[in-house]
């Protein structure tokens, strides 16, 4: 590792130092509330800046989000699995669900994709609103039990009763997937998805099995969403459908595309920016109003402005501090 790897490497290090040890300093239950949209936002962006490498916009990505959600609540509640288990068990329904539909949609190019996974979660939302059993119609699955506590070699023992206790879970949630989606980004496979993305037909033309990875990219992106969905049902103990509807979807392309679409640090710059901003507006009822239409100010500057996102900013001043030696 270089000297200027190296300081990426402890800047990340710090920052999730400043995480872990963040609730020493602010005990206040409503802005620990608020850390945990945060990283939860920052999760299922994450999971759909996954998919946008390959050049893709997923429409079905707040979808993915419920069925997670739906599953694991579902798993816990009408067949009585541990939560834990129900977690796994909710991932792996996604995981079989992204494939399945990834084989058929990945087929289509351009706005027919976008159309295709618009009209796959619009299903699945109606699916979900329309069917009172098992998932409750429109008024969604109530009472969602807390997760089970969790015991370490008999010595801890963690119980999920406190925003405290959200907030660290909330955390790993987020980071391992993130360590996930980094490590990949800088193997061959990164590499390939920037192909897919900048030459699809010459990616192919060269040996590159196009479909395989684009199905990786669209089941991890989704499942990361799923995860963000599990959460958010056990946190907050209640699921209905209008939790992921077009609205939601539209938070998380805002947050990807704010941040920048092209960079690892994106969607987290986008999802921590605009739910605090988001947050600061609510405060205000009468502000809370225009949240939508600031968001959509943001994006059309970002877009005139900043058309790399926010992110682009940092890359550019890091690439003028580190020029590329002359050949």
């Amino acid at each position: 590792m270089n000297n200027h790897g190296s300081k990426k490497f402890a800047a990340i290090v710090v920052i999730v130092l400043i995480a872990c040890f963040l609730p020493v300093l602010v005990r206040n239950e409503y802005y620990l509330h608020i850390f945990i949209r945060v990283f939860l936002n920052i999760l299922v962006a994450s999971g759909l800046y996954v998919i946008m490498t390959c050049g893709l916009v997923s429409f079905c990505h707040a979808a993915f989000m419920a069925i997670g959600g739906y599953a694991s609540a579902l798993l816990v509640m009408k067949l009585g699995f541990p939560s834990w288990l129900g977690l796994l068990g909710a991932l792996g329904i996604t995981i079989l669900i992204a494939a399945a539909f990834g084989l058929v949609l990945l087929r289509l190019k351009g706005t027919y994709f976008f159309i295709g996974t618009f009209a796959f979660g619009e299903l699945i939302i109606l699916t979900f609103s329309q069917t009172e059993n098992p998932f409750g119609g429109s008024g969604g699955l109530m009472n969602i039990p807390l997760p089970d506590p969790l015991s370490f070699f008999g010595l801890l023992t963690v119980s999920f009763n406190s925003k405290l206790s959200f907030y660290y879970l909330a955390l790993f949630f987020m980071l391992v997937p993130l360590w996930v989606v980094y490590r990949l980004e800088r193997s061959r496979t990164g590499d390939i998805w920037t192909a897919i993305q900048q030459a699809e037909p010459l990616a192919q033309s060269v040996g590159i099995q196009v479909m395989k990875y684009k199905i990786i990219a669209f089941v991890l992106g989704s499942t990361m969403g799923a995860l963000g969905g599990v959460f958010l049902g056990h946190y907050a103990s209640h699921l209905n459908p209008g939790q992921f509807d077009a609205f939601q979807l539209m938070n998380y392309l805002t947050f990807v595309m704010v941040g920048g679409s092209k960079n690892f640090w994106g969607p987290v710059i986008g999802a921590v920016l605009l739910t605090l901003f988001g947050d600061l507006l609510s405060l205000n009822q009468s502000l809370a109003f225009y949240q939508t239409i600031v968001y959509g100010l943001v994006l059309i500057f970002v877009i005139l402005f900043l058309p790399d996102g926010i992110a682009s900013i940092w890359k550019k001043a890091d690439v003028s501090r580190h020029p590329k030696p002359a050949s």
